[in-house]
């Protein structure tokens, strides 16, 4: 066997939790953190109580997946952008948190209670600055390659660019009477007002 080939234990073991995620985020969805029990998660996942803590000893580590999916999510839109070739921009930076938001709305659409449960939960917080930090060095690496932005200015665009983004987006998961576009056209208005100076 291969030494890059996971072992089939390996593979069944992956493919186990990744069922445990996927019920506990469908049942979170549904019912709340709360309201969800491990029993009930371990049923609908076809695993006994004990094999779920296997995985996950206690049950908010499963907001950290949550959290994980964001920040993963936002590590392969940012290779995408980078391996495009193209010539760093403002529209393509506008075009990198427009892609995310899109994302954002298009999973919490059902679940807001659970992605807010996610970022402000404990567990999640280590996760969630990386990824923030993450982006954040990858939008002043953008900025800076823009002709005319100077290092210290880029980190600071980069980092106001980033405030509005998590602002809105925590604004659109405490709202519960807005329509799904809404995140997506606020965000996008809001960022062209700090990006019209870069242009």
């Amino acid at each position: 066997m291969n030494e890059g080939t996971p072992s089939l234990r390996a593979r069944q073991r992956q493919q186990t939790r990744s069922e445990i995620v996927r019920v506990a985020f469908d049942l979170f969805g549904k019912h709340g953190f709360e309201k969800v029990s491990v029993e009930m998660i371990a049923a609908m996942a076809g695993v006994s109580r004990a094999t779920f803590f296997n995985y996950f000893p206690q049950k908010e580590l499963i907001l950290r997946e949550v959290a994980a999916a964001r920040a993963e999510k936002l590590q392969n839109i940012l290779g995408d952008l980078q391996s495009a070739g193209r010539s760093p921009s403002s529209e393509s930076i506008l075009q990198l948190i427009l892609k995310l938001s899109e994302e954002n709305a298009r999973i919490t659409l059902h679940s807001k209670k659970l992605m807010l449960e996610a970022i402000f939960h404990q567990v999640s917080h280590k996760t969630m600055i990386g990824a923030r930090d993450q982006a954040v060095g990858a939008i002043q690496q953008f900025l800076a390659a823009i002709a005319g932005i100077k290092k210290s200015k880029a980190k600071a665009l980069a980092e106001t660019l980033m405030a509005i983004y998590v602002a809105t987006m925590l604004e659109w998961l405490m709202r519960d009477a807005v329509p799904q576009k809404w995140l997506v056209e606020t965000m996008r208005e809001r960022l062209q007002v700090v990006l019209e100076g870069v242009r």
